[in-house]
């Protein structure tokens, strides 16, 4: 999708439409950019860039907060879309998918008309552009829908050689797996491009990278063997918060945790997912990043058990002068969600279950602060830890 969350704005928005629009925190608070509409996108505004630089950088844009509720309506929407086209579709992200169209032409003519039907039916079912590769492999689909953005399709070379030669001129760091550190680990054996990639033996590659430069000299020529689907759902599913100063506020840290946790363990109900995983993360004033996890005896969707859980870890953490940046919680290690267990312990009580479910149908009514969690407000005493509230 073109600059999902921010052309959602847009579309929603007309005031918005041709001005830069700006999705993430508010201007003069930590945070970063969400996403940027292609008009931000001039004054050099790209996501991830601190928020205070966006706006140094063009004042006059839309600066928006996210509405990711409405977000991920809007994905689940569009992936209705594509699996009218084809079943076999492989959701990456919230705004990106693969779709496997072999054996489809009967229904929708040749790739290129697939494609540019698919595209129509995004823009005239939900009113929003999607920029389309055509490819044998994901590799080479995903570096064709990067090139004619907004609104492009590109067809890709099928042949080993004609697709080798269109990869030559492009920078490494277009293959994937290649960060900084490892495109600055090339720059400095004089392999800028992708051509200049391919002259190098796969043996050297693998003596200088390990394991990884078998798969650099593969992708290199464009050689992606992996059908579309076997990255499966979603590996984890977490939500993190920014504070706009540092914050030394066990019980604020509490609240946002919980907070914070509603949130992923709704995601997973409504994926049908159980996580046996329950991962606590954070980010220290000077910046450094660490993770706690712990791995539950039974899997779960419960958002008591998933914030029970980083509390107690949160509890067993040192923090160096108790200050913290960020806070996160997330969950991995997913299965199916099973039945409950008849002799399951009170974390697992059925009613539980029910009533959360119940809170995500009300909220998908009326808005996810409808109902909300007693020990989300602030100001909820200590030792209100049984999350009674409404």
């Amino acid at each position: 999708m073109d600059a999902f969350f921010a052309s959602i704005e847009q579309r929603d928005n007309p005031s918005y439409r041709g001005k830069p629009v700006i999705v993430g925190a508010r201007p003069g608070h930590r945070g970063v950019v969400s996403a940027a509409s292609y008009e931000a996108r001039r004054f050099g505004i790209h996501s991830a860039m601190p928020i205070n630089e966006a706006h140094g950088r063009c004042p006059q844009g839309v600066f928006v907060r996210p509405r990711m509720e409405l977000y991920a309506r809007e994905s689940q929407e569009i992936m209705a879309v594509l699996t009218s086209f084809s079943p076999a579709v492989e959701q990456v992200s919230i705004d990106e998918a693969f779709v496997d169209i072999t054996g489809t032409s009967r229904l929708w003519g040749s790739p290129a008309k697939t494609a540019e039907a698919l595209a129509a039916r995004v823009r005239d079912e939900r009113w929003l552009t999607a920029s389309i590769g055509i490819a044998p492999n994901k590799f080479i689909a995903k570096i064709a829908s990067d090139l004619n953005k907004p609104n492009g399709i590109t067809l890709a070379p099928f042949e080993q050689a004609d697709i080798e030669l269109w990869l030559a001129p492009m920078p490494v760091g277009r293959i994937w797996g290649v960060g900084a550190k490892t495109e600055a680990l090339l720059d400095a054996m004089g392999v800028c491009t992708i051509g200049e990639l391919q002259q190098c033996p796969c043996e050297f590659l693998v003596r200088r990278f390990g394991a990884a430069g078998r798969s650099l000299w593969e992708l290199a020529r464009g050689i992606d063997d992996r059908p579309v689907g076997e990255d499966g759902p979603a590996r984890s599913i977490s939500r993190e918060h920014t504070f706009d100063r540092d914050c030394r506020d066990r019980e604020e840290f509490r609240r946002i945790l919980l907070s914070l946790a509603r949130d992923v363990g709704r995601q997973a109900r409504q994926q049908g997912l159980s996580a046996a995983t329950v991962f606590l993360t954070y980010r220290l004033p000077d910046f450094s990043r660490h993770t706690r996890r712990t791995t539950l005896a039974r899997p779960t969707a419960l958002t008591r058990r998933i914030f029970e859980e980083a509390a107690r870890m949160l509890d067993a953490t040192r923090i160096p002068d108790g200050a913290l940046r960020l806070i996160g919680v997330g969950v991995t290690n997913f299965g199916r969600a099973a039945q409950m267990d008849l002799f399951a312990g009170e974390n697992d009580d059925p009613a539980v279950e029910a009533s959360e479910s119940a809170m995500d149908r009300i909220n998908r009514r009326f808005g996810e602060k409808a109902l909300f969690l007693g020990g989300e407000a602030k100001g909820t005493a200590a030792s209100d830890r049984r999350m009674r509230g409404k």
